[in-house]
């Protein structure tokens, strides 16, 4: 009797274990290709800090506008300079209206998990900025 008790342990023991090693991590990160929205939600939840121009020049984006602050030495106005450009998705692009009828198309790409924004327009690298208070400066 005590071998036949021992031999179930030992089964459903066995089995358990196998439950456990087969269970896939439910925290692992969808590493797919992010779509033009979820770009541009990357972009509205952040202020963006302009290549070359880091410590003076910062972008916000919310409601279909982009907003511009100016600073010194990587301290930024509490307020945006007047006036802003449109932007909105067509596609896969994002198109931005920068006023007296220059209108922008880019592709959008991060990188850096998700630290660092590249503009392409027609292929071509435009812009890039940076997630302000990011660690993006670990990936150049």
């Amino acid at each position: 009797m005590k071998t036949n008790s021992k031999k179930v342990t030992f089964f459903i023991t066995l089995i358990i274990a196998i439950g456990f090693i087969s269970c896939e991590d439910s925290n692992e990160e969808f590493t797919g290709e992010l779509t033009i929205h979820d770009k541009v939600s990357l972009l509205e939840n952040g202020e963006w800090l302009l290549k070359g121009f880091e410590n003076r020049v910062m972008y916000t984006f919310k409601n279909g506008q982009r907003f511009t602050f100016y600073g010194a030495d990587s301290v930024f106005a509490d307020k945006a300079i007047p006036g802003t450009e449109d932007y909105s998705i067509s596609g896969d692009f994002l198109i931005l209206d920068l006023n007296f009828g220059n209108i922008k198309t880019y592709e959008l790409q991060f990188s850096c998990d998700h630290n660092i924004a590249e503009f392409y327009e027609d292929g071509a690298l435009h812009t890039t900025m940076y997630k302000k208070d990011s660690n993006y400066e670990q990936c150049l």
